[in-house]
């Protein structure tokens, strides 16, 4: 996504071992648009899949799951596990 890709060019912070900090925007602080952009573009792209409940590693993934959850009405939870930026629990 391009607007994401901007603002961690604009805003992220990298640091030894591949490290990339984005808590100036995702996690400590917050911008609820790029969020609200962001859950957009994750329904876009699933938007043909029939998706019961949104799942997030306890991370940067909280605040789009939150958002893609409110938007679709559906309940989200996290996992410790470090997976996926956001995954989506599809029901079969």
């Amino acid at each position: 996504m391009e607007l994401l890709k901007q603002r961690i060019l604009q805003d992220g912070r990298c640091y030894p071992g591949g490290i990339l900090k984005v808590d100036s925007f995702i996690n400590h602080q917050m911008d609820p648009m790029l969020m609200y952009k962001i859950a957009e573009e994750f329904i876009r792209r699933f938007q043909d899949r029939k998706i019961n409940k949104i799942v997030t590693i306890e991370a940067s993934g909280i605040a789009p799951a939150i958002m893609v959850g409110y938007i679709m009405q559906l309940p989200w939870s996290t996992c410790a596990i470090i997976a996926m930026f956001l995954i989506f629990c599809i029901e079969d």
